[in-house]
């Protein structure tokens, strides 16, 4: 099943010409710990990092990019060491920001945004995403990607992790 979500998501992307921004790929952070403030991920969590990394590694990422939180820190880090990709951390709540953030600086790439439940909507809706999307809390399988974001009719695929 993960070969075909691969094939996919790679058929999808190549098939799609698009301006700027080339594609954004959302994923919400991995499982964490159930307490603290900033909790850690937990070890099924870090797994299901390296596994999204695994998935994700013919994509073409660029970058990725985090919130400020540590359990989306460590997500991106995890796939970002295994891919041998940057990553940038801005503040949780800032999607204008996030948004101003791909245009200027990887307006013509492709990146990896690891957020949360709660701000995974409002990112696709400013990428141009008008379905609407709901993330339960114990959802962590859920990849979202919007092609040609910068552009008038978005491409946009939900798939999950198998």
């Amino acid at each position: 099943m993960r070969i075909f979500c691969i094939g996919l998501l790679l058929f999808v992307a190549s098939s799609c010409s698009v301006a700027a921004q080339d594609a954004v790929y959302l994923i919400r952070h991995c499982e964490k710990e159930l307490s603290g403030a900033d909790p850690a991920l937990t070890p099924e969590g870090r797994q299901r990092a390296a596994d999204w990394a695994e998935m994700l590694q013919h994509v073409g990422l660029s970058a990725i990019i985090t919130s400020d939180a540590l359990r989306t820190q460590e997500t991106g880090g995890i796939i970002a060491k295994a891919l041998g990709l940057p990553t940038n951390a801005l503040p949780r709540g800032d999607t204008a920001g996030l948004l101003d953030f791909l245009e200027f600086d990887y307006e013509e790439d492709a990146v990896l945004i690891v957020a949360h439940a709660e701000t995974i909507p409002r990112i696709l809706e400013g990428l141009g995403v008008l379905a609407d999307v709901t993330i339960d809390q114990s959802e962590f399988a859920n990849l979202f990607v919007v092609l040609g974001p910068s552009s008038d009719a978005p491409a946009y695929v939900h798939l999950q992790m198998p």
